[in-house]
């Protein structure tokens, strides 16, 4: 079932499409990671005329018994040859930078992982996308830094897989993983700037037991005629039942060759329990494609 717009996208000009996004975080960390993110962002920085925000994020870390004699000397020692690798960092990823073809800026935070996360939550709030490398999320012992992006600074962010493939150019088919909640529905209003230049976009959901009114599927028809005044032509696909949604979801995207996924992000408070609900974890550990999440 498809929802269109009726002038189509011929009729788009570019007053129509706007320049949505302008400022765009890309938080690094100095290892090879950082690659995909780097070159995915040039890429959307060059299609919406953006400002690229690189944050090198250089972790300082602390004694494990802060208080034992001793402690403070190890610290300062600590603090001393992070310094020295933070510089080594900044210049090479100076080097780096000075190939992109768009503006760009880059600052380094040094410190603890409460001192980075303060500096990534700041810092998220003052652009309209935060753009990261996946293996850096999947590999982190603490995630505290990604958490500080969705759930304290409440932005959206663009996970980049490792592929090169990844940063050949805007999406041209992008999948929409739809719930009837807020979490998915601020996924899909930080994705229009990608929506509206897609050449297909496929709004799915991994269907439940019981009634089509239990499914929720007239929640997704409401979204894709909202999506169609937007001028952005939908697809509406209920997929069959999945054990693992995740797993489900996937499988449809390689099917239709989606470059993008575009879905929300579900969790609770850390101190209740782990913060990322199992679909939205498999979705960051598994996804071979770009990935746009918002809580």
């Amino acid at each position: 079932m498809s929802i269109g717009n009726d002038t189509g996208r011929a009729g788009m000009d570019a007053a129509s499409v706007g320049r949505p996004v302008a400022d765009l975080a890309v938080f690094l960390t100095g290892g090879t990671s950082d690659e995909p993110a780097i070159a995915y962002a040039e890429t959307l920085a060059s299609e919406f005329g953006a400002h690229l925000d690189c944050h090198l994020l250089n972790h300082i870390p602390t004694p494990i018994l802060a208080t034992a004699p001793g402690s403070e000397v190890l610290a300062a020692e600590f603090a001393r040859q992070a310094e020295g690798v933070g510089r080594q960092a900044e210049e090479k990823l100076r080097g780096r930078l000075d190939r992109l073809g768009v503006p760009w800026e880059l600052r380094r935070s040094d410190g603890t992982l409460g001192d980075l996360s303060h500096a990534v939550t700041r810092q998220s709030g003052l652009v309209d996308l935060v753009v990261q490398s996946q293996q850096s999320v999947v590999k982190a012992t603490d995630m505290s830094l990604f958490e500080a992006v969705l759930f304290d600074a409440r932005m959206p962010i663009l996970l980049v897989p490792g592929n090169a493939a990844a940063a050949s150019g805007l999406p041209s088919t992008v999948l929409v993983a739809f719930r009837d909640t807020p979490e998915s529905a601020r996924a899909i209003d930080a994705a229009l700037p990608f929506l509206k230049r897609a050449d297909q976009v496929i709004l799915a959901t991994v269907a439940e037991e019981g009634a089509a009114e239990q499914r929720k599927l007239e929640p997704m028809n409401d979204m894709a005629r909202h999506l169609a005044r937007h001028g952005v032509t939908v697809e509406i696909r209920e997929l069959p039942a999945w054990k693992d949604p995740a797993e489900g979801l996937l499988k449809e995207a390689e099917a239709v060759g989606a470059q993008l996924i575009v879905a929300g992000a579900y969790g609770h408070s850390r101190l209740r329990e782990y913060l990322l609900g199992g679909v939205t974890r498999q979705l960051i550990r598994n996804c071979r494609l770009p990935i746009l999440m918002a809580h």
